[in-house]
């Protein structure tokens, strides 16, 4: 008990903020693998969080009519968070509940759609939205930018470098989108979450001046290549690349 109650102590007062986090092909796996002193933290935090939701939703006992309900709905929330990977109450939870806070209505969310608030987006760490981010990336990527290149934000750099500045200058519009979208989407999410965005920023946030023209030219080419045969569909393994290949051709090889 002793044990359960400083877990608790630790995560709501921010010492460890964090549900635990033990990777699981299913949640509830992880909820079954919770020791008593994790039990007792989760349980808290879940009780925590739906004082929080009752006091900003007062129509909560529309979804919540009874004690058996509401200790129901506790068990579902749970999987729910677990399911999206939340399990951090200051930089996760926090952010879900100002989304809850800020909703014009009188009503319980339902679990999926208070996880997807809790997911950051650009305007919520001050970003600009995917679009403008786009736009600054593809200014940016031109040959004759690179060298005077004024980024923003880090997470827009970094977001740019990950789909590979040649690449944003070659490739067609509707495919550097699609990169772009979901490599901007990874960094905001490592912003939000405290990790690195990436192997060292340039100077200024400009280009990677620092490195000779032969390795950027080097690196530039490799990235182009794997990006364009991403955005194509084609198998990044020599083994898969040939297998799809004879599938193309109609040939058939027994594996050995």
């Amino acid at each position: 008990m002793i044990a359960a109650q400083r877990v608790t102590r630790q995560i709501v007062s921010g010492h460890s903020s964090t549900l635990p986090s033990l990777p699981a092909p299913k949640a509830t796996d992880v909820v079954a693998a919770l020791s008593a002193a994790e039990r007792g933290a989760v349980e808290e935090l879940i009780n925590k969080l739906f004082r929080e939701i009752r006091n900003a939703r007062p129509a909560w006992r529309q979804a919540w009519g009874s004690k058996e309900a509401l200790e129901s709905a506790k068990v579902t929330w749970v999987l729910a968070l677990v399911e999206g990977q939340v399990r951090d109450w200051d930089r996760q939870i926090e952010h879900g509940l100002r989304r809850l806070r800020a909703e014009p209505s009188d009503f319980v969310p339902s679990p999926g759609k208070f996880v997807e608030w809790c997911r950051p987006t650009p305007e919520s760490l001050g970003l600009p939205p995917t679009e403008r981010a786009y736009q600054e990336a593809c200014r940016n990527a031109h040959p004759s930018a690179r060298g005077d290149a004024r980024w923003s934000h880090p997470v827009i750099y970094h977001a740019a470098i990950d789909v590979g500045l040649d690449v944003l200058m070659q490739l067609s519009g509707v495919d550097t989108w699609k990169l772009f979208d979901r490599s901007y989407s990874v960094m905001v999410r490592r912003a939000m979450d405290g990790q690195a965005l990436g192997d060292g920023v340039p100077l200024g946030l400009g280009h990677d001046s620092q490195k000779s023209l032969a390795k950027l030219a080097e690196e530039h080419s490799q990235q182009f290549a794997l990006r364009v045969r991403e955005t194509q569909g084609i198998p990044q393994d020599g083994a898969a690349a040939r297998a799809a290949l004879l599938e193309k051709m109609r040939i058939k090889r027994e594996v050995v």
